[in-house]
């Protein structure tokens, strides 16, 4: 019989719109419908929305209106800078091999690349910069690492590699998709080149995303016509969404101190109670120092120290009622080993029965507790 009790431990993949941000687009959805391009009273209150929540925006990360640019989400915007380094004299691109797939792709399309592989945690450092030699890094002018990795929350020291990479003359853009709600963005957003953020990730909608890119930094739009957007995507601009990601991002901001608090105590809830219900079963792949706690990846292993099925994991927890990820869920609907995993050293065998839980401003304790034992039922009639 299936349970009815829904359970949702995977915001790494999506949020639910907020109540606030759907009340703050719905005019833009409705009455108020007038395109920002014209010049009549219905276009200019919807060029003021616009410029407005472009205005907001800008403000809360500390940078200035006009490097604020409105995509579609996270991989338009990594593509996009991405597909902006054209620099013939230094034409490499860095980047770790544990990165979202929307930037690994752009990356491997340049014909000068070097992929680096993070340490045990996730996290790249200035001294693996700093070890592949000074040719290779006079040869490359664009690195990209993220925030907060999608799958383990792993935080890289972005502001510590972008004064590196600075000094070598290299830019630097970062994927903080993941990070809006848990991280202060206003010293990544003055240190990085390029900055982007998907909405749905922290309750503004799918389909709509940030990606700030400072002045005089090298920028190539990929969709070109009307000169909307500065010049820098063509299209009529989508201002309900644009109105969602600005009230998002400041309920993501106000709520981050206590959201945080709320999370480390959730995943040492998560940790302890499986670590008690599976014992030698369970495997930590999440670093739980210099992470965010909003994230929790680990592998459950069968007697032979092989990982449990992942599919059948991820069916059995639904059936039970509760939402998770088997990894990154940006794949296509489909299950594989994850080359997060692989990049941190995790046997594929193991990272077969890998399990993200990730948790959002709507979690509380009694879903955690509940997720536990349905965590622990569903992985033990798997054994």
């Amino acid at each position: 019989m299936t349970n009815t009790t829904h359970i949702y431990l995977d915001h790494s993949a999506t949020s639910a719109i907020r109540p606030e941000v759907l009340e703050g687009m719905m005019p833009w959805l409705t009455s108020q419908f007038g395109n920002p391009s014209s010049v009549y009273r219905a276009g200019r209150e919807a060029r003021h929305a616009l410029e407005s929540s472009r205005a907001r925006i800008a403000t809360l990360l500390g940078v200035g209106p006009a490097e604020i640019t409105f995509t579609s989400g996270g991989s338009e915007s990594n593509g996009t800078v991405i597909a902006s380094h054209t620099n013939p004299m230094r034409p490499g691109v860095i980047t770790s091999s544990i990165e979202h797939e929307a930037t690994l792709e752009p990356v491997r399309q340049h014909d000068i690349h070097t992929i680096i592989k993070p340490d045990s945690s996730g996290r790249v450092t200035k001294g693996m910069l700093s070890s592949l030699g000074e040719e290779r890094l006079k040869n490359t002018g664009l690195a990209s690492f993220m925030l907060v990795n999608n799958e383990l929350g792993s935080i890289n020291p972005i502001v510590e590699l972008s004064d590196f990479l600075h000094e070598h003359g290299i830019m630097i853009h970062t994927d903080a998709a993941q990070a809006v709600r848990t991280i202060d963005l206003v010293p990544i957003a003055k240190n990085a080149d390029y900055l982007s953020m998907s909405g749905h990730k922290f309750g503004a909608p799918k389909g709509s995303g940030i990606l700030m890119v400072k002045v005089g930094t090298p920028y190539v739009p990929l969709i070109r016509g009307g000169g909307q957007e500065q010049d820098r995507r063509a299209g009529t601009e989508n201002v309900a969404a644009a109105v969602g990601l600005a009230v998002g991002l400041e309920l993501a901001i106000a709520e981050r101190e206590s959201l945080v608090a709320q999370c480390l105590a959730f995943r040492e809830m998560l940790v302890n109670g499986l670590t008690n219900e599976l014992g030698d079963s369970l495997r930590i792949n999440s670093s739980l120092n210099d992470s965010s706690p909003h994230i929790l990846n680990v592998a459950i292993v069968n007697s032979d120290g092989v990982g449990l099925d992942g599919e059948m994991l991820i069916l059995g927890l639904d059936i039970e009622g509760l939402a998770a990820s088997a990894g990154s869920a940006c794949s296509s609907g489909t299950i594989k080993t994850s080359h997060v995993l692989d990049g941190i050293g995790v046997a594929s065998d193991v990272a077969r029965g890998a399990l993200r839980l990730s948790m959002g401003p709507q979690t509380t304790s009694k879903e955690i507790n509940h997720a536990v034992e349905i965590v622990s039922r569903v992985a033990k009639r798997m054994m």
